[in-house]
Order: C-alpha cells, then sequence, then structure tokens
C-alpha cells in the first residue's frame, strides 16, 4: 500500500465518520459516545500512518 492509497482510505472513512454523525443528530440520537469513539479510533488510525511512513 502506498502512502497515496493509505491516505485515501482515511480521508474516506474520515468523511463516512461525519456523514454517519449527521445522520445520528438528525435522527435525534445521542452521537456523543459515538463521536467519541469514532474519533479516537479514526485519530487513532492516522498516528498509525504517520509513524509507519515516516519510517519508509
Amino acid at each position: 500500500m502506498t502512502k497515496e492509497t493509505s491516505a485515501r482510505i482515511l480521508v474516506g472513512l474520515s468523511i463516512l465518520y461525519g456523514a454517519i454523525i449527521a445522520v445520528l443528530a438528525a435522527l435525534d440520537i445521542t452521537v456523543a459516545p459515538t463521536a467519541v469513539v469514532g474519533g479516537v479510533i479514526i485519530g487513532g488510525l492516522w498516528v498509525v500512518r504517520g509513524l509507519v511512513w515516516r519510517r519508509t
């Protein structure tokens, strides 16, 4: 997997995550737990990507 591919995948996941949060908010569902968990997961994936690609 190249740097560009991994970045595109993570950007796509970030957009999908934002859309899910927007739909949950529109449906008047409590989004705080989902937002926290999703934010930590997406942020963690960006950190791992940065660490892996910095070494190469």
